[in-house]
């Protein structure tokens, strides 16, 4: 750490500088009393502080930039109810294996049980739920307690780390030469697993008739791209992303199967799980939605977690890029090559050959259904025109979800960063939606987190601004978020946060009047606000306006027309750093089922304990 000019240092400078020491080059958060001087150290060193409208966003935000970097996001907030709303963002990281730092000032230390200002034992409240909680023992130990926690939020499963800064500690001065100085934070070694692991696993695969592999977001943090891409060049077999997997390898590639999700899930018999939990996202690892007698291959982290809900075949502990790497190294000392990635490529999908006959007439199988299925998507996609012979024109009727996401998706660049959230609109999306760079597709994540869609898309927005200013890509990344009415609600004011910092974005609400459906404008003039249903939202609020408000681009889309223009609007003004809201007034669907794919129904199982 560099020293300061004088004898002395003040708390606020101290924390600056250790931020800066380690590599920190970004902030997040909200500056009030105590912590105003941190905030404002930060920027004098020549990190950027990202100041938003609520903790919440600012704490989704910075987990989200922690993942994307792979390096620890950082939090700055108040204390007392600014570490309470942040608590989200917190709870967030922690189930998501985020890495996440979260810096909070504090009252004085000396008036600890005396009812101060905004008084909170916020060591003890964070603790529960993060992996390190602690506040420095004195001032001249900040650097120590926060290397600490760095090095914690991102070293083994990535998670949410709390240090304290009492208002003494940032007001007050230390002498330079009593500081506990720490050495920068270095990138955490990748632990590779047992050999003998690997074997028993590559005999498993090898030898199974109907494998699958399944891509989590744990694989896109590890970086494991290319050691990926590397396997199923050796062995080809078929792959199915979850949802934050999406993007390791393309959509497009012939292997990927996600259209025939449920038919994979239901008959695979031998299934590698890279980077993915077996949570109710991929229904627990039982029956029914998977087979009865499927062996499960799981590379994880933490050795406790390998037989989390099913008891594994096989266990690899380590980094998943390491470990895939392993797989791969052991598949070519048998023999395999990987000279099948072209064929693949190039390949009709009816002319695809795998290792052997068994694999090719599973995944021949599947290609099938995810023709069927991509068939069956086409149709609900399909908008009716009007035709011109009958006049006068009837209006168009609202669209439905398959119906604009068709449309929305033919403008959007191969490597923009999606940002999905909602209910409906997040689980139609999922599946129209193709995402084909590593890293970029963000979603309300392992808690099915509601709110989250500004905090990612500013998160993402950042991280597109500051590619462009080192010099790693020449045209800035386009943002696109599509949420729901109900979701963008949570952190719309987030808005303005976008616009000021010109974080080009695109935010498309989808915006059926309602939290999963809602009513048309004549449906709710006919009901008493005592009996409207608890989906019920003000039809058509105007969400293009709030754009206009703060300086961005609004535009009200009724049409396929007005929605198209919308779209290449947004996207042309996004080099310019300028948001866009497309508010698309669609089908309110007030008289649909509600349905939600994800909690499908799982048979109960008699306790095998």
């Amino acid at each position: 750490m560099q020293p300061s000019l004088g004898s002395t240092i003040t708390g606020s400078q101290l924390v600056a500088q250790t931020l800066k020491h380690h590599g920190i080059t970004t902030v997040f958060g909200i500056i009030g009393i105590p912590v105003i001087e941190v905030g404002q150290a930060c920027i004098d060193i020549g990190i950027r502080f990202v100041a938003f409208r609520n903790e919440q966003s600012a704490a989704y935000a910075a987990c989200a930039y922690g993942y994307l970097t792979g390096r620890p996001g950082v939090l700055l907030v108040v204390g007392g109810p600014g570490v309470v709303h942040a608590m989200a963002g917190i709870f967030h990281a922690q189930t998501n294996a985020w890495p996440l730092l979260v810096l909070a000032g504090s009252s004085e230390s000396f008036q600890q049980g005396m009812g101060a200002f905004q008084e909170l034992d916020q060591v003890s409240y964070v603790k529960p739920h993060a992996k390190f909680s602690a506040r420095p023992p004195t001032l001249a130990q900040i650097p120590y307690t926060i290397e600490k926690a760095l090095r914690t939020c991102f070293y083994g499963k990535p998670g949410a780390t709390y240090v304290d800064l009492p208002a003494d500690y940032i007001q007050g001065s230390v002498a330079v030469n009593e500081i506990v100085q720490m050495s920068a934070i270095q990138p955490p070694l990748r632990m590779i697993a047992g050999q003998d692991e690997i074997g028993r696993a590559v005999d498993l695969l090898v030898s199974a008739k109907r494998p699958l592999l399944v891509i989590g977001k744990g694989a896109q943090y590890s970086r494991a791209e290319d050691a990926v891409h590397k396997f199923v060049r050796t062995l080809p077999i078929p792959f199915l992303p979850t949802p934050m997997g999406k993007g390791l390898l393309p959509d497009t590639h012939p292997l990927c199967i996600s259209a025939a999700r449920s038919a994979a899930l239901a008959r695979a018999d031998v299934v590698l799980v890279v980077g993915a939990r077996l949570n109710w996202i991929l229904h627990y690892g039982r029956s029914p939605k998977w087979a009865e007698n499927v062996k499960f291959i799981r590379i994880e982290i933490e050795p406790e977690a390998v037989d989390d809900n099913v008891k594994a075949e096989v266990g690899l502990v380590g980094d998943v890029k390491a470990v895939m790497e392993q797989l791969r190294d052991e598949l070519t000392r048998r023999g395999f090559r990987d000279d099948r990635a072209g064929q693949i490529q190039d390949s009709q999908d009816s002319d695809i050959k795998l290792v052997n006959a068994d694999h090719t007439a599973w995944y021949q199988s599947l290609l099938a259904k995810c023709h069927a299925n991509s068939q069956n998507m086409i149709q609900k996609s399909v908008i009716y025109p009007q035709i011109p012979s009958l006049k006068p024109f009837n209006p168009p009727k609202p669209l439905q979800y398959h119906q604009a996401f068709a449309l929305i998706k033919q403008y959007i660049p191969h490597d923009h960063i999606f940002i999905g959230e909602g209910a409906n609109t997040l689980d139609i999306a999922r599946s129209m939606f193709d995402v084909f760079q590593p890293r970029s597709r963000l979603d309300p994540g392992t808690q099915a987190t509601m709110g989250v869609g500004m905090g990612l898309a500013i998160a993402a927005g950042v991280l597109a601004q500051q590619e462009v200013e080192l010099g790693q890509r020449k045209i800035r990344r386009k943002v696109v978020a599509v949420v729901g009415d109900s979701a963008f609600g949570f952190s719309a004011m987030e808005v303005e946060t976008a616009v000021r910092n010109r974080l080009g974005m695109l935010i498309i609400v989808m915006n059926n009047g309602g939290v999963y459906k809602g009513l048309t404008a004549a449906e709710y003039a006919k009901i008493s606000m005592t009996s409207l249903p608890p989906t019920a939202l003000l039809p058509e609020v105007k969400y293009e306006q709030l754009a206009t408000l703060c300086g961005g681009h609004g535009v009200l889309a009724r049409t396929p027309d007005e929605l198209v223009a919308g779209v290449k609007s947004g996207l042309e003004r996004q080099e310019a750093g300028e948001v866009t809201i497309v508010n698309l007034l669609m089908e309110p669907g007030g008289h649909k089922k509600l349905e939600f794919g994800w909690l499908a129904s799982t048979k109960k199982e008699k306790s095998k304990l």
